[in-house]
């Protein structure tokens, strides 16, 4: 018998492997570069922000300590703190670029000094003034209605233009340490708001533009960084495949020769020769076992496991496999229970059925000590609407810890590695339990207390 080596380039569970390993390379990868891009766009931005802004506010702030100084040196030589402010003092205050409005309001609340880019602004603020914003507040940011030029439309009422961004800061008029009136001034910053605005798009747009580059150049690089990794492991595979199927045949010769030379007459007149016999042929079927249950894997890693799916009863299957393994039972002293209703059909593949019964009872007579229980159960499921049979394995044994269960169905894992010495096998046997159970699409899992013993269920759908 030959390994086909052409199916060993490629196999489902190989894939699903390498793309989990690719996918995982590649998330981490992106990762770390969309983390680095992301804290590069924040960095930017946030310094923008602040370097911009807080040029918009210095500048308000310092007209705002400009002109309330000039109403300040006035204010202190007028002995009437309620008259108007003079025409020299109102001259000296324009609107310019930098400033949109101002207004001077009395503690009567009469604007006693005011100008303004386009006069149904004054409303607007008197109005925001009345619901107490602006007042203490440093500098606040607010939102006023604005109009196109011309101001009106053909039957002569205002055009309504956009909502505009306006800063505007507050200043306290003293006159011998009493308030005796307020300073408004206000600044229109939309240009500068809508640029951030379209700055914080133009960057997230980049920010993800790059992230598709992050992760088509992270997925090239995982791809490449897993070729070698691949290839290692083909070999390996290739290797276990080749030295599993040629150690079959000096074995079976070995073992011949061993069972041949148990027959002659001599050997039982010779304790022992009798032994060494004896403790060879054991081995021997170790080894055999061993290399069976390597070329089963390597067999399933080519992509050469198929399920050869017939019409069976499975509880007359299940009886024989018990049959089979009553005398390994008996040599413990352990009793097999049986419950299945006397027909369960099913179209399944019944040869690998019968190993997966004969893997999880004999696991299960392994780990019982004597005089034990082995309950073996059958039953037909339905899971959303599809049809299922159902295997239930369960021993009152030493049990299985809780940290050793997820790795219990690894290959070659074993719990406790000198009791497993004492008892016999490689730790392969529910490796390739589960491999059967995957083949079939099916879920395996264990329910196991240490000292109480272990349940293994199995569903597999139909």
């Amino acid at each position: 018998m030959e390994i086909n080596r052409g199916s060993l380039k490629k196999r489902p569970s190989e894939g699903d492997l390498f793309d989990r390993t690719r996918n995982k390379l590649t998330l981490q990868y992106s990762g770390v570069l969309i983390a680095f891009l992301s804290l590069f766009v924040i960095i930017v931005y946030v310094l923008l922000y602040l370097f911009i802004w807080n040029d918009q506010r210095t500048g308000l702030n310092e007209l705002a300590d400009s002109e309330i100084r000039t109403l300040q040196k006035w204010a202190d030589q007028d002995s009437d703190p309620n008259r108007r402010p003079p025409r020299s003092i109102e001259d000296a205050f324009s609107i310019s670029t930098d400033q949109s409005f101002y207004y001077l309001i009395a503690e009567n609340g009469n604007i006693q000094l005011g100008d303004e880019i386009q006069p149904e602004l004054r409303n607007q603020v008197i109005e925001a003034i009345a619901k107490g914003h602006f007042k203490g507040k440093g500098i606040e940011k607010v939102t006023l209605q604005t109009f196109d030029k011309p101001p009106t439309d053909d039957l002569g009422r205002p055009k309504l233009g956009e909502n505009a961004k306006f800063l505007v800061s507050d200043r306290q008029l003293l006159w011998n340490g009493a308030r005796i009136g307020t300073l408004y001034v206000g600044k229109e910053v939309t240009f500068q708001n809508d640029l951030f605005r379209l700055l914080l798009i133009l960057l997230i747009g980049m920010a993800l533009l790059f992230f598709v580059l992050a992760l088509w150049f992270s997925h090239l690089m995982a791809r490449k960084a897993i070729i070698p990794i691949a290839k290692a492991y083909a070999k390996q595979r290739e290797f276990v495949a080749d030295a599993s199927h040629e150690l079959r045949t000096p074995l079976s010769v070995m073992l011949t020769s061993i069972e041949a030379l148990q027959l002659e007459e001599s050997i039982d007149n010779n304790p022992f020769s009798k032994n060494v016999l004896n403790g060879m042929k054991e081995e021997v079927n170790s080894i055999t076992k061993l290399a069976g249950e390597l070329l089963h894997l390597a067999r399933s890693d080519s992509g050469e496991f198929e399920l050869d799916r017939s019409l069976f009863n499975l509880s007359e299957i299940a009886a024989r496999v018990i049959s089979k393994l009553q005398p390994l039972a008996q040599a413990k002293d352990i009793d097999i229970e049986l419950h299945a209703p006397h027909e369960l059909m099913v179209n399944w593949d019944a040869e690998k059925l019968t190993q997966l019964l004969i893997l999880l009872i004999d696991n299960a007579i392994k780990y019982t000590p004597g005089k034990g229980m082995v309950h073996v159960a059958l039953a037909e499921g339905k899971e959303k609407g599809a049809r299922s049979f159902i295997i239930e394995v369960k021993d009152n044994g030493i049990g299985i810890a809780a940290e050793a269960l997820p790795r219990i169905f690894d290959r070659f894992y074993r719990q406790d590695k000198s009791r497993t010495r004492q008892i016999g096998g490689h730790g392969l046997g529910l490796a390739i339990a589960k491999n059967i159970v995957d083949a079939g699409r099916g879920t395996i899992h264990v329910e196991s207390t240490v000292g109480e013993g272990s349940t293994f269920k199995v569903r597999i759908p139909l």
